[in-house]
């Protein structure tokens, strides 16, 4: 199954949050090709900015941040395909109206346009209003519960 990671996701992750434990259990799945994570260029730009902030709050500074950046990062390539949108599809994410949040508006496009199955997100209530277009929300535990556990 192909499933755009939302940006949530991995910070979800990063941060153990709440539903660590159940995107770990995703994200296992990804690295053993029982399915196909995806994720927008956008998100390796945010996650990147992301990784950089905490590594400096951290305390860690070059030479050693450039490199664990680095690590960070080719770890998250090694596990996601990136994906993105042409300009007319950001376009159509901007002026869709079914989105106050325009970011999850664009991610949205990028799961209808590469025909991902399902997009995975912490912030279902910002989809609320987005019409049937053939990609399921769902939760990590929602995800989880409906595929995982068979």
């Amino acid at each position: 199954m192909n499933i755009l990671i939302d940006t949530n996701i991995i910070a979800e992750y990063f941060e153990h949050r709440a539903q660590y434990g159940f995107v770990r259990m995703i994200l296992q799945a990804v690295r053993d090709g029982q399915h196909k994570g995806f994720i927008t260029q956008g998100t390796v730009y945010t996650l990147t900015y992301l990784a950089e902030r905490a590594f400096k709050r951290s305390d860690i500074h070059e030479p050693e941040l450039t490199d664990r950046l680095r690590e960070v990062m080719l770890s998250i390539m090694q596990l996601f395909e990136p994906i993105g949108i042409s300009k007319s599809e950001f376009i159509k994410a901007i002026l869709n109206r079914e989105f106050t949040d325009l970011e999850d508006s664009m991610q949205m496009q990028a799961a209808i346009t590469h025909k991902c199955s399902v997009l995975l997100t912490i912030n279902i209530n910002n989809f609320k209003n987005s019409a049937d277009n053939g990609v399921e929300l769902l939760t990590p535990q929602e995800f989880v519960k409906q595929y995982m556990n068979s």
